[in-house]
């Protein structure tokens, strides 16, 4: 009698066992899943301080080749840090991982790689020429630049939404966009000349800040560049993407600024010439009113 209560006993406690080991395992693989747009999106922030610690190094530098070498890493970092912004909401998306966490956690590091790290940079550019703009108003235009970029993200948070749809369209330019735009131009200044850094291009600086600043927390309406290209299935939509990729590829120093600054004038551009045509658009992404 006492073997045959003991055993259904045991059993039990045998499969609950079981049962818990299998919780345990699918916990750690959940676990490990969620963290991956995490290191992701972190990916994004240790992109921006280092180029800020570049920047940072570049007033100490002894020559003009040593400085201009410490921009154009600098660029190159914050390039990498928009290459992460893009891929983070897409791994969070296919892992079911998305999250009000993850959100206010890119938002931070975009602040750093968007906001801080392109305005550092344009007042160490600014700052290093005797003539031109006074260092103090470089300074002021910088830290305006980065309170639009912060104003800009706030809003966005507010607005999005975690599906795909709602990131098809923004209100305002977004600040990987704004970003682009300035270290592109800072690139294109290093190669007009390689010298010195002070070609025409950094007497534009000041104006393309002010005017970045403003649409970032403008009410102008961009469209989602990666989800509107990859949206498209057709052949000559992959057909243009790998002929645009090989354009930037090959052409960069050129290339890469005119379609960062193109696509800044574009949403401008679109606002006024559609903004007495048909019925009030939807909100979109970013909006307040979403």
């Amino acid at each position: 009698m006492t073997e045959s209560t003991d055993t259904p006993s045991g059993s039990h406690e045998i499969a609950g066992g079981r049962r818990r080991s299998r919780r345990l395992r699918r916990f750690r693989k959940r676990r490990g899943v969620d963290m991956l747009p995490t290191l992701v999106t972190l990916g994004n922030l240790f992109s921006g301080f280092l180029a800020i610690a570049y920047v940072s190094d570049s007033r100490a530098a002894a020559t003009d080749a040593e400085r201009l070498l410490l921009y154009d890493r600098a660029v190159f970092l914050i390039f990498l840090a928009m290459i992460f912004d893009a891929v983070d909401g897409k791994v969070a998306r296919m892992t079911g991982s998305t999250s009000k966490f993850g959100a206010e956690l890119d938002s931070l590091c975009d602040a750093i790689s968007f906001g801080a790290a392109p305005a550092i940079l344009f007042k160490a550019l600014i700052e290093h020429g005797s003539d031109g703009m006074k260092p103090k108003a470089a300074m002021i235009l910088a830290a305006i630049y980065v309170a639009c970029a912060v104003l800009r993200l706030a809003r966005f948070n507010v607005g999005a939404e975690p599906d795909e749809d709602s990131h098809r369209f923004f209100q305002g330019l977004p600040s990987p966009a704004a970003a682009a735009a300035v270290v592109s131009l800072v690139s294109l200044n290093n190669v007009l000349d390689p010298n010195t850094a002070n070609s025409w291009v950094r007497w534009v600086m000041p104006f393309a800040m002010a005017a970045l600043g403003f649409l970032m927390v403008s009410r102008v309406r961009y469209v989602h560049a990666a989800s509107w290209l990859f949206r498209r299935k057709s052949p000559a939509a992959f057909t243009f993407i790998l002929f645009l990729g090989a354009v930037l590829v090959l052409f960069h120093e050129y290339c890469l600024p005119a379609l960062c600054v193109g696509f800044v004038i574009l949403g401008p551009l679109q606002h006024f010439l559609t903004r007495n045509r048909g019925p009030a658009e939807p909100p979109v992404a970013g909006s307040e009113a979403s």
